[in-house]
């Protein structure tokens, strides 16, 4: 029987050459090196910017990084989805690949796994546009009346999921949603699982620019609220597992 590994970190990519190769760097020292079995999962969603060629340059010399090239151009959501059903960790980093987030943060989430099964990086200064800001509060508003209970950043692409957690929600969740994350988040709340929001920094987007900007965020948006009232009705027919708890950090 093989090692049983610690962490699956789960990392979508699109056009992200002028980040991602000190983004696997940043991995490999702040989570690869300081845990005994990690795997590093990225799923490329048919990047046309030579992110794809660097990605494979970089897994040649690192055997826990494994590149997986989505056979078309599917979005993010599917590409998080292509890499939750991939992980085998026993519990599961998943993180954007735009250079936002600071990695060395990841022991803020680690540190506390004792107390919850999802815990969120909350990210209480966002740099983003005025619109995401605005679309963020509002999701934030519909997600936290569905469940319940406030949830503050129900979509942050930093968060750490235990396994059970994974494995109980995927089969509710389309391949194709656009928003996986915050159905994870709202799932673990209706289903008992322990949420925790822990604060972590978000920068400035250094390189490159969103694939959704304006109209078609709005558009997009609209679309992924669909999907995640139909994946409400899905969470209702379906038994608790545990109670519900949610810790909050000031």
């Amino acid at each position: 029987m093989g090692a049983v590994t610690d962490v699956s970190v789960v990392v979508p990519v699109y056009n992200e050459c002028g980040v991602i190769a000190r983004l696997i760097d940043d991995l490999e020292r702040e989570v690869v090196g300081r845990l005994p079995v990690v795997e590093v999962i990225v799923v490329d969603d048919c990047s046309t910017d030579g992110s794809g060629a660097i990605l494979e340059e970089l897994s040649r010399e690192r055997p826990w990084l494994s590149v997986d090239r989505a056979p078309t151009n599917a979005g993010h959501g599917p590409s998080v989805l292509r890499g939750l059903h991939r992980a085998t960790g026993e519990w599961v980093f998943q993180v954007d690949s735009d250079g936002q987030f600071v990695i060395e943060e990841f022991e803020a989430l680690w540190s506390r796994r004792a107390e919850g099964d999802l815990l969120l990086g909350v990210r209480v200064a966002r740099s983003d546009d005025t619109h995401r800001l605005i679309l963020s509060r509002v999701i934030s508003r519909v997600v936290s009346a569905l469940a319940g209970r406030p949830l503050r950043d129900s979509n942050t692409p930093f968060r750490l999921m235990r396994r059970e957690l994974v494995l109980d929600l995927l089969p509710l969740i389309p391949r194709a949603a656009r928003a996986p994350s915050i159905m994870v988040t709202l799932g673990a709340a209706r289903r008992g699982w322990h949420v925790v929001e822990v604060p972590v920094t978000h920068l400035p987007r250094a390189h490159g620019t969103s694939t959704l900007r304006s109209l078609r965020l709005v558009s997009f948006s609209l679309r992924g609220l669909r999907e995640l009232l139909s994946f409400d009705q899905r969470l209702r027919r379906e038994p608790a597992a545990r109670r519900t708890v949610v810790h909050e950090v000031a």
